[in-house]
């Protein structure tokens, strides 16, 4: 039996095809884990403020929140905590954004606004020379006044 021309025609296909669907793969690993950590980014960011909506006057007549400079050490001293027990927090003494009226019904200046940026390694992407993928996210929050009804039960 004779070869015919065609044999080992598709040899050099396949390693293009390998190389093509290997990409794929890194595209679609690395997409979830940049949306994993935009999702952490958002969470961190939210605590943060969280954390410097806590910073009440608790001597002024209402609600009213400490100067920007004592909100900004509590929004800061919880990224740096983060960033110490792991979280990829890029700049943690940098996470205060400011605080605003808005948002708060009544106008008062309560709003605490911050911003958390992460970083990550990236899995296969590496092999195209994407090291690492980065996230922001940014948070909000406001202390809540009095009690309500489920609280008193």
């Amino acid at each position: 039996m004779r070869p015919s021309r065609d044999e080992g025609s598709i040899a050099p296909a396949v390693p293009v095809l390998a190389l093509v669907l290997l990409l794929l793969a890194g595209l679609v690993v690395d997409a979830s884990r940049q949306l994993n950590a935009r999702a952490r980014a958002v969470a961190y960011a939210e605590e943060a403020a969280r954390a410097g909506a806590a910073a009440i006057d608790l001597d002024a007549a209402d609600l009213e929140l400490l100067p920007d400079g004592e909100v900004a050490n509590r929004v800061n001293a919880y990224c740096q905590a983060a960033a110490a027990s792991g979280a990829p927090i890029v700049d943690p003494g940098n996470c205060f954004r400011g605080t605003t009226t808005v948002g708060d019904p009544q106008g008062r200046r309560i709003v605490v606004q911050t911003h958390v940026e992460i970083v990550q390694r990236a899995g296969l992407l590496g092999i195209v020379g994407v090291t690492e993928l980065r996230a922001a996210g940014e948070g909000r929050a406001r202390p809540f006044e009095g009690t309500s009804e489920e609280d008193a039960q």
